[in-house]
């Protein structure tokens, strides 16, 4: 079994290619970088890949003290709470400190501009507290919503920003069904 999966993961190499067409004719430009063996790293778009991924990165949450972790495929979600503004800066403070360590340890590169905060609040807050997040020196910005696991989820915790994604979609749907109503047999909807 383990020479399978080295077999798997060694000798593996990529490339980048950019297909570019021209609106005005048929002709498409292909640019191609030379090939690079990969040196580490999971391969992606691979049935395996999440499933290593999450085996590479299954240790993370034993690192991490004084927050929750939520790990889904290629997602990682922290969880700090505390009810005095100064502990809960220190917790972030500590908890970010063991991230760095442990994505540095690891080979592992944060995208900073995928990367969020939110701090989840009541709508009658006169007061938000938003502590300052800094990762490898640079400080994250606050999202007021966000995305997780297919479900918009807003620092306010309400549902409307949800509601109003399905609606849209749901619409889309309704819209399609409507039309090929007209144009497919009733045992083909």
């Amino acid at each position: 079994m383990n020479s399978w999966f080295m077999s798997y993961l060694t000798n593996r190499r990529q490339f980048i290619e950019i297909n570019q067409s021209d609106s005005s004719s048929v002709k498409v430009n292909r640019y191609r970088s030379s090939s690079l063996a990969i040196k580490q790293g999971v391969p992606q778009g691979l049935v395996f890949g999440p499933l290593l991924f999450l085996l590479y990165t299954n240790d993370l949450p034993l690192t991490i003290h004084g927050a929750n972790l939520v790990m889904f495929s290629y997602d990682i979600n922290v969880l700090i709470t505390d009810s005095d503004v100064g502990s809960l800066q220190n917790k972030i403070d500590r908890v970010t400190a063991e991230l760095e360590i442990w994505f540095k340890r690891n080979d592992l590169i944060i995208n900073a501009g995928k990367t969020g905060v939110m701090s989840f609040h009541n709508r009658q807050m006169n007061f938000l507290v938003k502590p300052q997040v800094t990762f490898n020196k640079k400080n994250l910005d606050y999202k007021a919503e966000t995305k997780f696991l297919g479900i918009h989820v807003s620092e306010t915790l309400k549902w409307n920003s949800h509601v109003q994604s399905l609606a849209s979609k749901l619409s889309k749907v309704s819209y399609m069904i409507k039309y090929l109503k007209e144009i497919l047999s009733p045992n083909m909807i």
